[in-house]
């Protein structure tokens, strides 16, 4: 068993920022904001400091979207600057005498699609899904399957059989931390799927904000226990009322959010009580629920 199993949220991508770009770029090819790096490092700044043991060896898993691996790439600056190859010109040359560092140093990494993000359809029309959306939220959000697409559940069974290939991995002692690089319904998956949480639960749980630091511990006992959530931390530097996700740099008012660094939450997000799915399960026939 690991010392640490951390599951991490991408930085903010463009998709975030402006939905209408799904309906011409596909969602696996959505990349990340300049906010969305400087998200990226300071999560590996803080997952080196203040998660991971000084000289531990750390092996990454991500999802092979394009946010996800700049955030592993933002992520992996902490350990090395890549900046210290701009002297090489031929980028796939110059990315490979960056992993070679990095492998020198005990980081290792693979990608596995298994813990990408829930599949919505192809290219998305933002009024279709926005319907959609609504739909779902009275069909139930977990088994709603998006036309083209793919439903919670659908997330919850390829997520289930990426567990029991981790578990391989944790007894042949490859890391002693594993970093998970991925999207915000594959950690509440991830975490449903391991604490054996119920429907009702996992219809509580909000997504972890973009890189977000979700930490498991070992308990000594050959299990994982949650041990608390690194929250990112962002002030806004302008007159735009939006936070968050949804706040981007802007020219015309020079409205910035900027990183500021991370506070500790010993517990995960969850939905404000009107956005929670409900389910009505009568105790007997004549039950009035």
């Amino acid at each position: 068993m690991p010392n640490k199993v951390v599951l991490i949220r991408h930085g903010q991508s463009e998709g975030n920022v402006e939905e209408s770009l799904y309906a011409t770029t596909p969602d696996n090819a959505m990349k990340l904001t300049a906010l969305g790096w400087d998200q990226a490092k300071l999560a590996g700044s803080e997952l080196k400091s203040s998660v991971i043991g000084k000289d531990e060896s750390i092996h990454f898993i991500v999802s092979p979207y394009v946010r996800t691996v700049e955030t592993f790439h933002g992520i992996l600056s902490a350990w090395c600057d890549p900046k210290e190859f701009d002297h090489i010109k031929d980028p796939l040359k110059r990315m490979q005498a960056w992993y070679g560092r990095l492998s020198d140093m005990g980081i290792s990494w693979h990608e596995d699609p298994r813990i990408r993000e829930q599949d919505f359809g192809n290219y998305q029309d933002p009024v279709a899904i926005k319907k959609c959306k609504r739909e779902r939220h009275r069909f139930g959000t977990f088994y709603y399957r998006f036309p083209h697409g793919e439903s919670a559940s659908d997330v919850y069974d390829r997520v289930s059989t990426f567990l029991d290939s981790l578990w391989r991995s944790f007894d042949l002692k490859r890391s002693q931390n594993y970093v998970l690089v991925t999207h915000g319904i594959s950690i509440r998956i991830l975490l449903s799927r391991y604490f054996r949480y119920s429907i009702d639960q996992f219809n509580t749980l909000a997504n972890p904000k973009n890189c977000d630091l979700v930490v498991l511990g070992h308990d000594g006992k050959g299990r994982l226990r949650l041990e608390g959530r690194h929250e990112l931390i962002l002030c806004d530097n302008g007159d735009d009322e939006q936070e968050g996700e949804e706040t981007m740099y802007k020219s015309q008012h020079q409205s910035i959010t900027l990183v500021k660094g991370y506070k500790y939450e010993s517990r995960l997000r969850t939905l404000p009580k009107e956005w929670r799915a409900k389910r009505k399960i009568r105790l007997s026939y004549d039950d009035d629920v």
